[in-house]
């Protein structure tokens, strides 16, 4: 997770710490219903924007103890992201080595890991924006433009890549100053595996281990 120095102030806006874009900026308030080959309850763009004013309405707060704050970084992980998806993706071609079951547990073991490294980051909001700009559509996937902006430091350029899962869009990946979150996340875990004999149960053992699990 440290391949990218900008990944550690940037990672906050996975869910939504703040920016000034050049495209349209997204209000708060919820879109109408739109048609993309079937009715969605929501833009892809507007999605983001829900996540961005949750995460800033609920992490964001002072007094909440780490492990609470952690428990609703996790909460929004399984609102706003399609988790088998994001699971199957940063494991590569090992998750076909492995059940359904082993699967569910690995996703929950991710986002607790994720958790982890960066929910306590939303401790620093200071002064922040997150903006969302336009959206565009790429074979069955959508991507949504946006900006962090720092007030001590250069915006952060983040697109997200959506997809519709039973009429609801989800986040499968994140890209900052484009790269992928998704690519660096299999990249590290990857090398764990292939350091254990190709053994899947060694990264779960090691995840459990740093996430108490």
């Amino acid at each position: 997770m440290t391949k990218s120095k900008i990944i550690i102030p940037a990672a906050a806006a996975l869910f939504g710490v703040s920016a000034v874009w050049s495209g349209p900026v997204m209000a708060a308030t919820t879109a109408s219903p739109v048609i993309a080959e079937v009715a969605v309850d929501q833009s892809a763009a507007n999605v983001i924007q829900s996540l961005a004013d949750q995460a800033m309405a609920e992490l964001t707060d002072q007094t909440l103890g780490d492990d609470v704050r952690r428990q609703k970084f996790v909460a929004l992980m399984d609102r706003y992201f399609e988790m088998e998806v994001v699971s199957r993706f940063v494991l590569g071609r090992y998750w076909r080595s492995i059940s359904k079951e082993e699967i569910d547990e690995f996703s929950k073991l991710l986002q607790n890991y994720l958790a982890l490294n960066y929910a306590n980051q939303f401790k620093a909001f200071n002064g922040e924006q997150f903006v969302v700009g336009s959206e565009t559509e790429k074979n069955k996937d959508t991507f949504v433009n946006s900006q962090f902006v720092r007030p001590d430091g250069p915006p952060v350029n983040i697109v997200w890549r959506m997809r519709l899962f039973d009429n609801h869009y989800k986040i499968i990946d994140v890209s900052i100053e484009g790269l992928s979150m998704g690519i660096t996340q299999r990249d590290e875990f990857t090398s764990v595996i292939q350091q254990n004999n190709d053994d899947v149960s060694a990264l779960t053992s090691a995840l459990k281990a740093k996430t108490g699990l």
